[in-house]
């Protein structure tokens, strides 16, 4: 593999794109496109700091990586781990750094709360059962009121902060099922190796009948015009109900990975429906 496509791949750019990408939209919502200079500030931390945080996580995982994902760059020998402690290390630097240029309360989040977070998480907190999966969760949901505090306005980043909490739950989880066997090697002890296979599945399929329903609910409040449940019916809910039909037929890692990207589609198209509801026919 070329190097300098490793240095990319190992920041995860899709994931990168997918947040950058939410930084337009709520800043489309809170009406402050205008203010281009915050956006480009904005969005170049979250940039930073995920990949970052991505390099530091795949540093830590280098041994479970080594069965479940082994193309990763670090573990199939492409970057070392000590340039990957470098990398990562600049990148957090830059992203504390940029900091600066946002609004205070925006900044203190990220100092205090989110890089913290994504540092524990990997040296500690990724052994805890579902408080490891909690934290990935809430860092996705914080991404909205981090925008929230940027752009000046925290309450309509709520609702979509929510969704993307459960949501990535969910999806955290079932990710917990799919690298049961490298985790299980390297002594990760998520959920499915503490209580087992079977409790983890009935644990995803309640949550995601869980979160479907409650996805409804700022509809029904009419905090959202229908162009929200438009896309909300065929990106998220249509998803959720595939993942339980799946695990409902088979518990197989195959399945679990299957279901880890639906639940990203449905992590996407839940942004968009709120995105829709929000700016059309409100």
């Amino acid at each position: 593999m070329n190097l300098l496509a490793s240095y990319i791949r190992i920041l995860r750019p899709i994931n990168i794109i997918i947040s950058t990408t939410t930084v337009f939209i709520c800043a489309d919502i809170l009406n402050a496109l205008d203010n281009k200079s915050l956006l480009v500030y904005t969005v170049l931390i979250l940039g930073v700091l995920i990949g970052g945080a991505n390099i530091f996580n795949d540093i830590q995982d280098k041994k479970a990586d080594n069965v479940n994902k082994p193309d990763r760059p670090i573990a199939a020998g492409h970057i070392s781990l000590k340039a990957a402690a470098y990398y990562s290390k600049v990148m957090f630097v830059l992203g504390i750094g940029m900091c600066f240029f946002l609004p205070l309360s925006a900044a203190l989040i990220v100092w205090f709360i989110a890089l913290p977070l994504m540092i524990i998480y990997s040296l500690k907190l990724k052994s805890v059962p579902l408080l490891g999966n909690g934290v990935i969760a809430f860092l996705l949901g914080l991404t909205f009121i981090f925008c929230g505090l940027v752009f000046g306005d925290i309450l309509p980043m709520i609702v979509p902060a929510c969704l993307a909490f459960f949501l990535t739950f969910v999806r955290e989880l079932t990710k917990d099922i799919e690298d049961i066997k490298g985790d299980k090697g390297s002594g990760i002890n998520t959920f499915p190796i503490m209580f087992g296979l079977n409790k983890a599945v009935q644990l995803v399929i309640v949550l995601s009948v869980t979160t479907g329903i409650f996805s409804f609910i700022p509809y029904l409040i009419k905090l959202y015009s229908v162009f929200y449940l438009i896309p909300l019916v065929f990106g998220v809910e249509f998803p959720l109900a595939v993942v339980v039909f799946l695990f409902m037929r088979s518990h197989s890692k195959s399945t679990a990975k299957k279901s880890s990207g639906l639940l990203k589609i449905a992590t996407i198209m839940g942004v968009i429906s709120i995105y829709t509801g929000a700016t059309i026919g409100n």
